[in-house]
């Protein structure tokens, strides 16, 4: 269904006015604590000052007579039915399509189409853009063509082909709906709250995985951080550090909001004095020129004495830190179970979360 006017994608914070992101964490604590009203009438007129648009909302919902239409090419639990949810939540309908799963599997070059994909990329998203008001994607990186991956090149074929606003579910280099759930938490533990009161030490700690995962998790939680002025460290490994753009961008963000950004090859430094503990796994950038080596060394520290596992004796060392993970995470290898079970884990808060805060995203497309 045509949307009249600019369309408001959501690939990255990145990209939308800073009032936007300010709003939108604002509705997900209001959705999180059960303030936002059925309709959202307060919310979309909030959503609508600050992006200068005129709201529209329903007595059923801000998604009355809408349809959202999901696209996941990777898999997903937390994202796929917290999405669905968010949006039946505000009263719209939703189809979820997972391309080769009962679909045809999909083209995506202009070569002529003579492999087994029956339907090009750029129909298939114009046809779905007919049906729907809004499109979700999912769409990891490739983790074989780093510019390809840094600019979110194959998302952003989507984009340039929807006719309606597209909503980033995770794709190569963001993950635009954990950054804003992640930070409404962080909201919630006491960090972030403005004129410098709150801000605390947030550690981003790489973790071991047998797979070289995407950078997309990492990016946004520095960056989200960075945004509410946390004094934020990345930890990890040597030859694992986040792509320089990335740490740029998070100090800048920094600088705006009085935090700051360093990083560390000392996991055990890291965590002292830590508030916030992030877990998470990703690839070393190696894994673009020479996947073999990279993988030699990122499994050289799944075991042993160099091992990165978040461990209770490494949480002690912390100043009482809540322990973060955007799931799913496996126990034993990126973090022992007696963490996770500790009162101190939020990371099924963060879960809950992002319910809230694709709503509040939903919210401000539709206001």
């Amino acid at each position: 269904m045509k949307t009249e006017g600019p369309l408001r994608h959501l690939l990255n914070w990145n990209e939308v006015p800073a009032g936007v992101w300010d709003a939108c964490l604002e509705r997900a604590l209001a959705f999180g604590a059960g303030a936002a009203d059925a309709s959202g009438a307060a919310g979309a007129s909030a959503m609508a000052g600050a992006s200068g648009g005129a709201a529209r909302t329903g007595a059923a919902g801000p998604g009355a007579g809408r349809e959202v239409v999901l696209l996941f090419f990777n898999d997903s639990l937390r994202t796929r039915v917290s999405m669905e949810m968010a949006a039946r939540g505000l009263g719209a309908g939703v189809s979820t399509v997972v391309p080769g799963q009962g679909t045809w599997g999909f083209a995506w070059g202009d070569a002529p189409m003579t492999g087994t994909e029956a339907e090009h990329i750029e129909e298939a998203v114009g046809v779905l853009s007919r049906y729907a008001d809004v499109l979700g994607v999912r769409l990891f990186a490739s983790g074989t063509d780093l510019e390809a991956d840094r600019t979110d090149a194959r998302l952003r074929r989507i984009t340039a082909t929807a006719s309606v606003p597209v909503v980033n579910l995770e794709s190569a280099w963001y993950h635009p709906c954990q950054a804003l759930a992640d930070a409404a938490v962080l909201r919630r533990l006491g960090f972030g709250g403005g004129g410098g009161a709150g801000r605390g030490k947030f550690v981003l700690s790489w973790a071991p995985h047998p797979r070289a995962l995407p950078m997309a998790v990492p990016n946004s939680a520095v960056l989200a951080a960075a945004r509410l002025g946390m004094e934020v460290t990345v930890a990890r490994p040597e030859g694992f550090g986040l792509d320089s753009a990335v740490i740029r961008a998070a100090r800048a963000a920094a600088a705006g909001s009085g935090g700051s950004v360093t990083e560390s090859s000392d996991q055990r430094a890291a965590f002292e004095g830590a508030d916030v503990i992030y877990a998470k796994s990703w690839g070393g950038m190696g894994r673009y020129a020479d996947p073999a080596a990279e993988e030699a060394a990122r499994l050289a520290l799944v075991e042993g004495p160099a091992s990165w596992r978040v461990t209770a004796p490494l949480m002690a060392q912390t100043k009482n830190a809540a322990f973060m993970h955007c799931l799913p995470l496996r126990r034993g290898m990126v973090v022992d179970a007696d963490v996770l079970r500790s009162e101190n884990a939020v990371h099924l808060e963060q879960a809950e979360y992002r319910l809230h805060a694709q709503k509040a995203i939903l919210e401000w497309i539709w206001s």
